[in-house]
């Protein structure tokens, strides 16, 4: 069974990383594997609040090397295997971005592949944490946040690096603010927040109507980008 470690990275806060990583979730749940989700921004436990009742979940400070230390060793146990989702934090500094090649090395030593996932708005802010990320793990990808802008707008990194990833970079498809703030506020998964039954404040069907529809689309824009060829 393959076993992968996902790191979903941004260039800057607000990017949109809690919004990639559990939609990343909600993909490899239909892909039939193995879920572990880590959070790593304490700032807004986000990711671990929506899924800590559904899959093994844990809580890391990936701002300093000790908490890489810890996921590595949890990584390291006999019985993990599957996925792991790992939403890192905003602002990761130079001492994590150090680590970052003693982490690929570790887990790939116990059968671990490792993949990045870029999630970016249209600021030229934190595009050299890509290079980083680049140089410390095989497989990088670009994703450009449609909630900022068409593709077209991602001026900075096309002129980065687009020449190489111009067919490698997901279009995450743009959601309308105000849904997306209800959907976070009701502390649900995307799929828990479509098919809710009760009279709670959330359940209104045009809310569940745009999820539904934006969710299609995002779950299209993965399998396009992360199901092998």
């Amino acid at each position: 069974m393959d076993k992968v470690v996902w790191l979903v990275a941004g260039n800057k806060g607000g990017a949109g990383k809690s919004v990639v990583a559990k939609s990343l979730v909600e993909w490899l749940k239909i892909q039939k594997v193995p879920i572990t989700v880590i959070d790593g921004d304490q700032c807004t436990l986000d990711v671990y609040s929506v899924f800590n009742t559904l899959y093994r979940t844990e809580q890391f400070n990936l701002h300093d090397d000790s908490g890489w230390a810890l996921f590595s060793d949890l990584l390291c146990q006999p019985d993990m295997i599957g996925h792991v989702v790992t939403n890192l934090p905003d602002g990761v500094n130079k001492r994590v971005i150090q680590f970052f090649q003693k982490f690929s090395t570790i887990v790939s030593y116990h059968g671990f592949q490792v993949k990045v996932l870029f999630v970016m708005n249209t600021l030229p802010d934190g595009l050299q944490l890509f290079l980083n990320l680049s140089e410390a793990f095989p497989t990088v990808i670009p994703i450009k946040n449609l909630f900022f802008g068409a593709g077209s707008k991602f001026t900075h990194f096309d002129a980065a690096y687009g020449h190489e990833y111009l067919d490698k970079t997901i279009l995450f498809p743009r959601m309308n603010p105000n849904i997306m703030q209800v959907v976070r506020e009701s502390n649900m998964s995307f799929s828990e927040f479509i098919q809710q039954r009760d009279n709670s404040e959330n359940n209104f069907i045009y809310a569940k109507i745009v999820v539904s529809n934006w969710q299609a689309h995002m779950l299209e824009a993965f399998d396009d980008f992360l199901i092998p060829n």
